[in-house]
C-alpha cells in the first residue's frame, strides 16, 4: 500500500510537469521519458516493474537520441571515478603542450 501511494504522489508530480510544458507553450520542443517505479522478483526470481510512465517524444528518430542518451550518460557515471583520476595532472599535460605554465 506504501508503494502504490509513493507511485500516486510521483503520478501527480508527473502531471505538473506535464502541465508545465503547456503553460510555457513547448510541446513542439519538449522531449522526455518518465519511468518511475519499483524493481521486484516474482515467484520465479524474475524481474518485475510496478511502474507509472510517461513519454513526450513524437517519433522514432526522437526515441533513438533519447535512448542514445540515456546510454551514454549512464555509461559515463559509471565510468566517472576512474575518468578523473589524473585529471590535475591531465590538465597540467594539455596547457604545458599549449606552452602555458601553471606555476
Amino acid at each position: 500500500m506504501k508503494d502504490m501511494a509513493f507511485l500516486l504522489e510521483i503520478q501527480k508530480l508527473a502531471i505538473e510537469m506535464d502541465n508545465l510544458v503547456d503553460k510555457y507553450d513547448m510541446r513542439d520542443r519538449f522531449v522526455s521519458m518518465l519511468i518511475s517505479g519499483f524493481l521486484d522478483e516474482n515467484e520465479y526470481g524474475e524481474l518485475k516493474m510496478n511502474a507509472i510512465y510517461s513519454y513526450h517524444i513524437s517519433d522514432i528518430m526522437e526515441l533513438t537520441e533519447m535512448l542514445d542518451f540515456i546510454d551514454r550518460t549512464f555509461e559515463h557515471e559509471l565510468n566517472t571515478p576512474e575518468e578523473f583520476d589524473n585529471f590535475d595532472e591531465d590538465v597540467d599535460n594539455f596547457l604545458d603542450d599549449l606552452g602555458i605554465e601553471t606555476e
